[in-house]
């Protein structure tokens, strides 16, 4: 029997922007050191990163990512092994993993907030042979994972201020239990005798973990191809210009996001903006004034509080090409809240995941559909999955969204599960995203929900999302969140929990807030949507990416 090929209603829509879903772009043999070098040359004077005021070309650059790895070779370190980075965002973290990819390490990131039982998982998992922290942890945080990871020979410490004028010198002691601990400066001598391996697309160069939210933090092996890959494969609707870019992300560089758009910037030579600290709305809105940003890229949440503040609405965006969003739902209230700001035409929304590189569709500003996620990026095949029929639902249908494609990780690393994380259907590799949606007839791929962030209401599906979507259209509410809290007296069922956060000048009581809510709720949604509890607080909790934290107002929820 001949296997039915799944709807592929995007085609369409691919050949009315003049472009071939199946024609994937050819992908350099070049690292992230290769880009940097080559860029060293050709645009020596052309800032590269900015910094809390301080700017560093491109040909500086290149110099200390030499530097570095002189540093890290005369450790012992040698093309394969794992460095840590358990850093914020920092200029150290750009030229660590330009470092890297010149002796052909293998990078795993690391949140700057993992406690130490996380960190010693992750460390002991990817097999660590140097860590590169900061300062103000190492006291404890580090300290308190000393002789826990075996194969961890080298503690590298610096600090966010480090290469800022006058940075103090750091106090570190030499020895951390069987580990040797070094200062970053004092690690990078100024005569450099590096030989850059040459670039291997298809060996692992990341372990990226996911948030372990289902559990322990998986390693999700990656390979330069994908990166770069998917850089290309959405570069197809954003067209980066070489040399002429100017990117203000907030994105942390230790998630695959911030990875990404790192990865992309300095592919084209572009200007990088560094954010520290995203919640620094002032900070970086500053920076962005000093340098005008061609091309913005933040989660929501980054977004709301970007657009609560003055001062960024009155920026210049005359210059700005893109503004992107991504890692979490952006409703369309809040995308024509921004255009209204940055002008029309410019909000580019990308959908994705760390085991997929991360893009795996994209809302591009010359066709965008207000309301999803876009079409599948080249060569990315997208299928809306019946988990319980294991079969294909008909466009318009929700069910969970299975993703195939050349940016699809390796597998995950010391999985139990012998896929790796990943299902071979159909001759294909398939990762199932866990996210449930829907695709219409032009290809364009609606987000329900999470799965885990679906409730059950009576026996009806209810989707977070829609519900959120409403509130969000109140002028004074800042943020939402629907969670579920098991119905006792309905076992299966849930109790649909908001929590709302005002807007800084909202002019509006708690009492009078519930009433105007509820009534809008009940304008809009069927009654079994409607939220039964409603719970104000000062602030709604964002993970360290700066995504709604769901996970801390469920444990709320059902406590």
């Amino acid at each position: 029997m001949t296997q039915q090929i799944w709807p592929r209603p995007w085609l369409s829509t691919y050949q009315s922007l003049g472009l071939n879903w199946a024609q994937l772009p050819v992908v350099p043999e070049q690292h992230l050191g290769d880009y940097v070098s080559s860029h060293a040359q050709q645009f020596p004077d052309r800032v590269a990163l900015v910094y809390l005021g301080q700017t560093f070309t491109y040909s500086a650059l290149d110099i200390l990512a030499n530097r570095l790895a002189t540093g890290l070779q005369q450790l012992g370190l040698h093309k394969g092994d794992v460095l840590a980075i358990h850093l914020p965002n920092t200029p150290q973290y750009v030229v660590a993993f330009i470092a890297a990819s010149r002796l052909g390490l293998v990078i795993t990131s690391l949140s700057a907030l993992l406690t130490p039982p996380e960190l010693i998982h992750q460390l002991n998992d990817a097999k660590a042979r140097a860590l590169l922290t900061f300062d103000l942890v190492f006291p404890t945080v580090i300290t308190a994972i000393k002789d826990c990871v075996a194969s961890l020979h080298n503690v590298i410490v610096t600090s966010p201020a480090s290469w800022l004028p006058n940075a103090p010198a750091l106090q570190l002691p030499t020895q951390l239990g069987a580990a040797n601990v070094h200062d970053l400066t004092a690690l990078m001598p100024s005569e450099t005798q590096v030989t850059s391996v040459p670039a291997d697309l298809d060996a692992v160069a990341f372990l990226q973990y996911t948030g372990g939210t289902t559990g322990r933090s998986k390693g999700a092996r990656l390979n330069l191809r994908q990166i770069f890959g998917n850089n290309l494969q959405v570069d197809v609707f954003n067209q980066y210009r070489l040399g002429q870019e100017v990117i203000a992300s907030a994105f942390p560089l230790f998630h695959i996001g911030g990875s990404a758009i790192m990865h992309n910037a300095l592919r084209v030579a572009a200007t990088l903006i560094i954010t520290p600290d995203p919640r620094q709305v002032d900070q970086f809105t500053h920076a962005m004034r000093m340098h005008p940003p061609t091309v913005i890229a933040n989660v929501p949440a980054l977004f709301q509080m970007l657009l609560a503040h003055a001062p960024f609405t009155e920026l210049d965006f005359s210059n700005l090409r893109l503004a992107i969003s991504g890692a979490a739902p952006f409703t369309a209230t809040e995308i024509e809240r921004l255009s209204s700001i940055i002008g029309p035409g410019k909000v580019c929304e990308v959908y994705g995941m760390t085991e997929t590189s991360p893009v795996q569709t994209c809302n591009p500003p010359a066709a965008f559909k207000l309301g999803s996620v876009g079409i599948p990026v080249l060569g990315t095949d997208l299928r809306i999955w019946d988990i319980d029929q294991a079969c294909d639902m008909p466009l318009g249908e929700p069910g969970e969204i299975i993703v195939s494609g050349p940016q699809v990780m390796l597998g995950y690393l010391s999985s139990a599960d012998q896929s790796g994380g990943l299902i071979e259907l159909d001759e294909s590799t398939w990762m199932f995203t866990g996210d449930i949606g829907w695709l219409d007839d032009e290809g364009y791929l609606h987000l329900c929900d999470r799965s885990k962030d679906m409730l059950i209401v009576g026996g009806y599906k209810v989707f977070s999302v829609e519900v959120e979507a409403v509130v969000q259209s109140l002028k004074w509410v800042a943020m939402s969140a629907l969670v579920g809290r098991p119905d006792h007296d309905r076992p299966g069922n849930d109790v649909g929990r908001l929590y709302v956060q005002l807007a800084p000048n909202a002019d509006i009581g708690e009492a009078s807030a519930r009433t105007e809510l509820l009534a809008l709720c009940r304008q809009h949604l069927a009654p079994y949507k409607v939220p039964r509890e409603i719970v104000f607080v000062a602030a709604i909790p964002l993970t360290s990416v700066g995504k709604i934290d769901k996970k801390v107002l469920r444990a709320q929820a059902a406590a």
